[in-house]
């Protein structure tokens, strides 16, 4: 047999195995809240779009994908509270085994390239083994599962600047809000009412709950660990000690404004700093030699015409 055909083999049989054991009825009993959704969940009659990528792999097998996301979540031991906890911070709806499910997903789309790969570098005429083409696509969904875990971090690490960015201008409105008389309950909800943004849906979340009767002592603290800016702790506390005993709140938001704001001066002096730095190299590397040259090649030309 040769090495293409032992690489389509292999990935075709474990592709096949995957799905019978996923088609197994023991592994495919439905949910109590899948049967449930139909009659909880009014229906629109609206046909949902087509979801292209790795995403459409995952609608297509959704269960088998929805069974590997439990059973990854059980397999590395945690509880999913700090997963449920990165999910919440990057402001997705995802649930700790909906996102097992979608790294399942990367994977499958990783192995599946892994294979692809595999199989043109065979069809090339490059001599590999079977044991390790088969190795390289195990890789290759590993580097898949890592890629959107990654991505999640990334997508964590971008809201959490759009709320540094947008943290001044809230404490502004609320200080604002609570120096024309409003009391801090009330400066949050005509703040976040006219905000769009990261941290004012985050504040308006917290709202939400006082709505239902939690109190504002202790939904601030949730939003806070949800949202997780030094700038917001300060602010947590401040508003906090305000609620409870009557501290003043406008001088507080005011300092804690202006110091947000120049650390984001001090930031931006910095990344200029290292940008400058950085500009050196296409300095160096590019303009400079072609500096040089227009400076000595009319003289070389020169001195060979007169040793000529």
């Amino acid at each position: 047999m040769s090495p293409l055909a032992g690489v389509l083999v292999v990935g075709t049989g474990l592709g096949g195995l995957s799905l019978v054991v996923a088609s197994h009825p023991r592994l495919r009993r439905p949910r109590l809240a899948a049967r449930l959704h139909p009659w909880v969940v009014p229906q629109r009659g609206r046909s949902a779009a087509p979801v292209p990528g790795l995403a459409g792999l995952r609608e297509v097998l959704r269960s088998a994908l929805d069974d590997a996301g439990r059973r990854l979540q059980r397999a590395l031991g945690d509880d999913g509270r700090d997963l449920e906890e990165r999910l919440a911070a990057a402001g997705s709806d995802l649930t700790p085994s909906g996102f097992r499910s979608e790294q399942a997903a990367w994977a499958i789309g990783g192995f599946t390239s892994g294979v692809a790969l595999a199989a043109l570098a065979v069809a090339s005429g490059r001599a590999f083994s079977p044991p390790a083409l088969l190795g390289a696509a195990v890789l290759f969904g590993a580097a898949g599962a890592i890629a959107r875990d990654r991505l999640l971090t990334r997508a964590v690490e971008a809201r959490r600047a759009r709320m540094v960015a947008e943290f001044p201008t809230f404490a502004d409105l609320v200080c604002l809000a609570v120096t024309a008389g409003e009391s801090l309950r009330g400066a949050l909800d005509l703040v976040v009412s006219r905000s769009d943004g990261p941290l004012a849906a985050e504040v308006r979340g917290a709202l939400r709950q006082v709505r239902t009767g939690l109190p504002l002592a202790e939904a601030l603290p949730v939003a806070q660990r949800r949202i997780g800016i030094p700038a917001f702790d300060r602010f947590v506390g401040a508003a906090l000690a305000a609620h409870e005993r009557g501290v003043p709140l406008a001088d507080a938001l005011r300092a804690m404004a202006f110091d947000v704001r120049q650390d984001q001066k001090n930031d931006v002096i910095e990344a200029a700093g290292r940008k400058q730095v950085s500009m050196l190299v296409p300095v160096v590397a590019l303009v400079l030699p072609v500096s040089i040259l227009f400076a000595f090649y009319p003289g070389v030309l020169a001195i060979r015409q007169m040793a000529g």
